[in-house]
């Protein structure tokens, strides 16, 4: 007798080489049976001695291919059978589409074997920029259905030539069933266009005369994985002309380096951001610029840091053998999304790149590079995009399906079920029409890919929002909507990411978000857990003049700030003093602040320190006055004054006593020490907000959510003086602390809501 066993296996399963490990495994233990991809994951059958196939299963979890995760294993059948007429292990076509949880990685950098071969004049794929195998190469940005096989990719349109079929079907081959696999015969192929679409040369050729007219200060749009990119030399004069053509005054640019040798020359790398930098993921990780570097001031102008990302496709490693550093900034129009197609370059960038460097591989699904910040050996994700999507968060609950719509600004969607919830890559700001219309596009890609049909709605309170509009498009009329408060949904994502269900309090500044009461929140103190939330307190309200004029004009929040503190004489003076080319409109303003919309934002409240202390008083866009304001901080070991009082029994974080500091002391000590001074009160203060809440609550853990925990500086404050206090704080791990976590706290909530089991 002999045993008879049927697995299904889900997690990251396929797209990793998972199944000609099976087959290697299998063989190594001497099995028979099969294993072929299905909708929810890998289905395995098995014959054999029963102690191996003990030792299949172990094997299947502890040696498990590096781009792998499996979740879970499900023995369905588990027999006893007189010897079965099976004789080999065979890797089987896939099952047909159906429901499923089945996931597959993200793009993934070009692998140390396949850049060898790149490199080797003697092998077939010398200097071949879309070099791949079962380790490495793109994996999101081509699949267009489940279960992961080549019909279902962007790549259904190369034929394989006789030697790359070979290396496909041999089970000892790297690239046994290696989905993207392809070279110089039966691949994809280069081109490059001048600006105006005519065309200029092809292969190897377009790489070479690409190379050199980079070398040269030109301005090239290069295709990648998810989209184009814009590259040019770091040097003053094409950085120039880049920022004026793509109307991006002051935005930091990216740079591209060659390698960890070419970025200590630029940059201060501590052992996590090298980690991070060389991960497969390949994410732009931020880090302190060595000014004296040799890179233009342009490209992050008033920054003290740089964005910095290695090659991590084979076209990158080719570009940058020839120029050690290049600009690599997102092509697209001020805040338009990614460019992704070929003719939506050529029409769109057009007096913008000098040339173009197109192939004719599609891109299923544009995606944005992810960008990362450091704070110690804790990292902060700016954008979650390429390297990240499509990993899912997972829950300790199981759910129905669920779609949540996400917020307007750094917009992203989630889908839920099971015990999973799918994040879109950052979409962007959805007023924006071209970003509305990418939103729906990877809406309904994402819904196709998992086979998702949700009838539930979760949604933000704010009537208008565009993506509430196109989700219901999408869908149709849901069977429940549930508008689950914007803060709320920060805090409930933290929470369902940590895997914390108990009662926490919630520390969640941002810039905006309509609260409960209808007013405008942004920086508040609740107690709750992903079902409800109480708000316990909260920054002291203010006027916002100008309403959103004043996200872009940070003085004009500055000057109510001003006047609520000063009084409208001294308010009026102090602000001629700083802004004496606007004099001519401070009265209307002062005399109108009643009538303004209050605010709690803790976002503009960075903004206004960034005006009165002369570092930022106009912004070209989202976050500029708040970031400068940071790398304006020098080491300073005071810290400003804020008050924490109690107001008919709600706490509040009056900045009062900051803002007559600002004037009386802090514009004499100047931006650097001002702007230290600063961060450490407001440090200071919130862990002394975090510590009287848990004495009030019973409740030492804090969740650390919202846009203005991606400053370094301050997380880095506020942590360590809130673990002295006894608190434990709750971060952000794999989402975004910014706009791009609501909708998985949407999805949170709105599972509880609607009845859920525990796992």
């Amino acid at each position: 007798m002999e045993r008879h066993v049927r697995l299904q296996v889900s997690g990251v399963v396929q797209g990793v080489g998972f199944r000609p490990f099976c087959s290697r495994l299998s063989a190594e233990i001497g099995l028979r049976g099969s294993v072929r991809n299905t909708s929810a994951g890998v289905a395995i059958e098995l014959f054999g001695d029963p102690e191996g196939i003990d030792s299949f299963i172990v094997r299947l979890q502890t040696d498990c291919p590096t781009l792998g995760h499996i979740q879970s294993i499900a023995m369905v059948l588990d027999e006893r059978i007189t010897e079965a007429d099976v004789s080999s292990f065979e890797i089987l076509e896939s099952g047909s589409p159906g429901e499923g949880n089945a996931l597959f990685p993200p793009d993934i950098a070009t692998c140390p074997d396949s850049l060898r071969e790149l490199r080797d004049p003697r092998n077939r794929r010398f200097r071949y920029p879309f070099t791949n195998c079962t380790n490495c190469g793109p994996r999101f940005t081509i699949i267009e259905g489940l279960p992961y096989d080549r019909p279902l990719t962007s790549m259904a349109g190369f034929a394989f030539c006789e030697r790359c079929w070979s290396e496909y079907n041999d089970p000892v081959d790297r690239r046994y069933h290696a989905q993207p696999v392809a070279c110089e015969v039966c691949g994809p192929r280069l081109s490059l266009l001048s600006g105006d679409g005519s065309p200029l040369a092809e292969g190897d050729e377009a790489l070479r005369e690409c190379t050199r007219a980079l070398a040269a200060g030109e301005i090239v749009a290069l295709k990648g994985l998810g989209g184009f990119h814009i590259a040019c030399l770091p040097e003053d004069a094409p950085v120039l002309r880049l920022r004026e053509r793509k109307k991006r005054p002051a935005k930091p640019f990216a740079l591209m380096i060659r390698d960890d040798l070419v970025a200590e020359g630029l940059v201060t790398l501590s052992p996590y951001s090298r980690q991070l930098l060389n991960s497969p993921r390949r994410p732009i990780v931020i880090c302190p610029h060595k000014h004296l570097s040799g890179i233009s001031p342009y490209v992050a102008p008033s920054q003290d840091s740089l964005g910095i990302m290695l090659p991590y496709t084979p076209l990158h490693h080719l570009i940058m053998e020839e120029l050690p550093v290049l600009v690599m900034t997102s092509a697209n129009l001020s805040d338009e999304p990614l460019v992704s197609e070929n003719g939506e370059a050529l029409a769109k960038l057009k007096g913008v790149a000098d040339l173009l460097l197109v192939h004719d591989r599609p891109i299923t699904m544009k995606i944005d590079d992810s960008v990362v910040a450091t704070a110690g050996k804790r990292s902060i994700l700016l954008r979650r995009g390429r390297g990240y999507v499509p990993h899912p968060v997972m829950t300790k609950r199981e759910m129905p399906q669920i779609l949540a719509a996400g917020a307007e600004m750094r917009s992203t969607f989630s889908l839920a079920r099971g015990r999973t919830i799918y994040p879109s890559q950052y979409i962007g700001d959805l007023k924006q029409l071209d970003s509305a219309i990418y939103y729906e596009k990877a809406l309904r890609h994402f819904l196709k890919l998992f086979d998702l049909r949700p009838t539930l709605l979760a949604a933000d309170l704010h009537p208008s929002f565009a993506c509430t509009g196109i989700a219901k498009k999408v869908i149709g009329v849901p069977e429940n909507t549930l508008l689950v408060q914007h803060h709320h949904a920060h805090m409930a994502a933290c929470l369902v990411e940590n895997g914390f269900e108990g009662m926490a309090l919630g520390i969640i500044l941002d810039g905006t978000g309509l609260g409960s009461d209808r007013h405008t929140w942004g920086g508040e103190f609740l107690l709750g857990d992903a079902r409800t939330f109480t708000r316990l307190g909260h920054f002291q309200e203010a006027p916002l003049p100008g309403g959103d004029r004043a996200v872009l004009e940070p003085w004009r929040f500055a000057l109510a700030l001003m006047e609520r503190t000063l009084g409208q004489d001294a308010a009026r003076s102090m602000a001629e003093k700083l802004w004496p080319e606007r004099k001519h409109i401070f009265e209307k303003i002062l005399s109108t602040l009643d009538a303004a919309p209050l605010t709690s934002s803790s976002g503009r409240l960075f903004d206004a320190v960034s005006a009165i202390l002369g570092v930022r008083a106009e912004v070209s866009y989202e976050g500029q006055a708040a970031m400068e304001l940071e790398s304006a901080a020098k080491d300073y070991a005071e810290p400003a004054p804020f008050e924490i009082r109690e107001e008919g029994g709600v706490l509040i974080l009056d900045w009062k006593p900051l803002v007559e500091w600002l004037v009386a002391e802090g514009l004499h000590l100047g931006p650097g020490k001002a702007s230290s001074a600063f961060h450490f009160g407001l440090a200071e203060a919130l862990s002394d907000v975090a510590l009287e809440l848990s004495r009030r609550t019973g409740v030492r853990e804090t969740v650390l959510s919202g846009g203005v925990w991606q400053n370094k500086r301050l997380l880095s404050l506020a942590l360590p003086l809130m673990e002295r206090k006894g608190i434990k704080p709750l971060i952000h791990r794999v989402l975004s602390p910014n706009d791009e976590c609501v909708s998985v706290g949407q999805a949170a909530v709105a599972s509880l809501h609607w009845g859920v089991k525990p796992a």
